[in-house]
């Protein structure tokens, strides 16, 4: 009898150990079947339209409309949008609210804000979310924006399976999150979503970016992109602060 139960325990051993196996060995194909990074972020680059198409472009000008959606207080809010990207490292956005315009800026030295209630510098403008859409250069420019980056794994987005790329910042907020049947980026950390891509001028460009936020989202969506159009150095500066006050 003893003999007969010492086999059981040796048997259901086996069998754990198979199946711990069976599981490792599963855990390390699915970590093979991974590619490299420099695969990944390649292939987004051909994604977008390809290294010579985006190398082509000096400036993104879009216009549209931002939309703030608080299910919680009443109808989403939309206001006009203009936003202006010139290679290297000039962006501005503008938002015309009814109490006054909202602009973030950088002019490759110095970031900005400006709102109803003053202006203030604002350095992180220079290497932000928005900073790098707006680069016409982004995608060959990911290195400086996302640094220290790495491939940690798979995930989904909105049942879309993605390769996960981790950098040196905040991954809530800057994990970069590639569509693995596409090549494009569909989310940066977890807030950010990028949709409706579209052709323009031989690179896709999403025309949607919602930002999601406790209680509803805040979206930029563009009804037009258009490249290459001349735009002053002087558009990028912030303004004087002669006759302005200081926000808080």
């Amino acid at each position: 009898m003893r003999a007969l139960r010492i086999s059981w325990i040796v048997v259901f051993a086996l069998c754990a150990l198979i199946l711990f196996a069976r599981a490792a060995a599963a855990s390390g194909a699915e970590r093979d079947e991974l590619p490299t990074l420099s695969l990944v972020l390649a292939r987004y680059v051909d994604a977008v339209g390809g290294r010579e198409a985006v190398e082509s472009l000096t400036t993104r000008v879009c216009t549209g409309r931002e939309v703030d959606d608080r299910p919680y207080r009443g109808p989403a809010v939309t206001a006009p949008l203009e936003a202006y990207g010139k290679v290297p490292d000039r962006a501005l956005t503008v938002v015309h609210h009814l109490d006054g315009d909202v602009r973030d800026g950088c002019d490759a030295w110095v970031g900005w804000h400006v709102s109803p209630d003053g202006i203030r510098l604002e350095d992180r403008q220079g290497r932000s979310k928005t900073a790098w859409l707006l680069d016409a250069h982004g995608p060959l420019r990911l290195e400086e924006y996302f640094p220290g980056m790495i491939l940690a794994g798979r995930d989904a987005v909105e049942g879309r399976p993605v390769y996960v790329v981790e950098c040196d910042r905040d991954p809530a907020h800057y994990a970069l999150h590639f569509d693995v049947e596409t090549g494009l980026l569909r989310r940066i950390g977890y807030y950010w979503g990028l949709s409706d891509y579209r052709e323009v001028d031989g690179v896709m460009v999403p025309f949607r970016i919602a930002r999601s936020r406790k209680g509803g989202s805040t979206s930029f969506v563009f009804d037009e992109v258009a490249h290459n159009i001349t735009l002053d150095d002087n558009l990028f500066h912030m303004p004087p602060l002669v006759g302005a006050r200081a926000a808080e």
